[in-house]
């Protein structure tokens, strides 16, 4: 059997990878310092909230970046509408 290779969807970039890589990490370490009590977990964790925040400002920016830049399709019926030659 071969290795399985995951490949992201299109839609995924850089930014939305490393966001969930750090999620991902979070998650650990929160429960290490809530379950365990482990207070190097907890740094660790409040570290990554601060490059959650960083990084979710930056894929904020991209989002609203791609929103202006997409074009918004109008049915050629529409033309006639606004004429008054519809109904």
């Amino acid at each position: 059997m071969g290795k399985f290779i995951h490949t992201p969807p299109p839609w995924q970039n850089e930014t939305e990878t490393r966001l969930r890589e750090l999620l991902s990490s979070y998650n650990e370490d929160i429960i290490k310092f809530e379950c365990k009590g482990n207070k190097r977990a907890g740094v660790r964790a409040r570290t990554l909230l601060l490059e959650l925040h960083h990084l979710c400002k930056k894929r904020r920016k991209e989002i609203l970046q791609k929103k202006k830049s997409m074009v918004m399709y109008e049915h050629p019926s529409w033309e006639a509408y606004e004429k008054g030659e519809g109904r």
